[in-house]
């Protein structure tokens, strides 16, 4: 194994064990009964630490360590890196109540406590990125190894058909609820007048950013169908391994 390849299997292996533990933690709490400040509290370190460490992805892409594209690359981890500091770290809230889309009627009446919700919350958030991660790591970790597992092929181009959609649903859910604190404190803002004359509203960034999924999410998740596609049709041949890495 070259000193390139063994890196990046380290780096692979280490982050998709991270997120595994991450998942485990989020798994253990909420089992136990615990709420999202309680899973917030368990996760929070090592979740800022996986996630932090992604800024090595870009790295890697302008370094020529791995092919994908560095604007690509930098635009996605930018944005899981917004929403972790930029959005949940910064405002309780996104870590104290879910966002409710719909309520449910089940059996038993109101007052047999027959309802339910259809929400979003930093728990959803946690499951989507901590399956995905787990999943793409250990494809790439065995990448590296010349090996190519049939069942993490399959599920790095068929689990993403429900984790995307869940991911940035949970994403835009924590911006949803943040917003409230955003708009009244304007965190992280540059009021003018002041000596550089230059001024930054951190409540319109949000929006931007918002508005960025619109055309980022399609694209890159209509891209994975047609990769999904040809990936699994040549994927039992071993031919599947030829293909630029998503």
């Amino acid at each position: 194994m070259s000193p390139k390849s063994a890196y990046l299997f380290l780096y692979n292996t280490v982050l998709s064990l991270a997120w595994g533990y991450v998942l485990f933690l989020t798994y253990q709490t909420t089992r136990a009964g615990g709420g999202l400040q309680e899973v917030w509290q368990a996760v929070e370190l090592p979740l800022k630490a996986a996630q932090t460490a992604a800024v090595m992805e870009i790295v890697h892409s302008a370094v020529g360590l791995v092919r994908s594209p560095v604007a690509i690359t930098a635009t996605q981890v930018a944005s899981r890196l917004f929403i972790l500091w930029g959005v949940v770290d910064l405002v309780p809230a996104t870590r104290s109540s879910p966002l409710v889309l719909l309520r449910l009627p089940l059996g038993g009446g109101a007052a047999a406590g027959g309802s339910g919700a259809l929400q979003l919350s930093l728990v959803t958030l946690l499951t989507a990125w901590c399956c995905s991660e787990v999943i793409r790591y250990s494809f790439f970790a065995f990448k590296e190894l010349g090996m190519q597992p049939y069942v993490l092929l399959w599920l790095r181009y068929t689990a993403f058909i429900v984790l995307y959609p869940l991911g940035v649903g949970s994403e835009l859910a924590m911006v949803a609820l943040a917003m409230p604190t955003i708009r009244a404190n304007r965190p992280l803002s540059i009021q003018l007048p002041n000596a550089a004359n230059f001024g930054f509203d951190y409540y319109w960034a949000c929006w931007l950013a918002v508005l960025a999924y619109l055309p980022g999410f399609p694209q890159l998740y209509f891209y994975m169908v047609a990769q999904r596609r040809k990936v699994l049709r040549s994927g039992r041949s071993g031919s599947a391994g030829k293909l630029k890495a998503t």
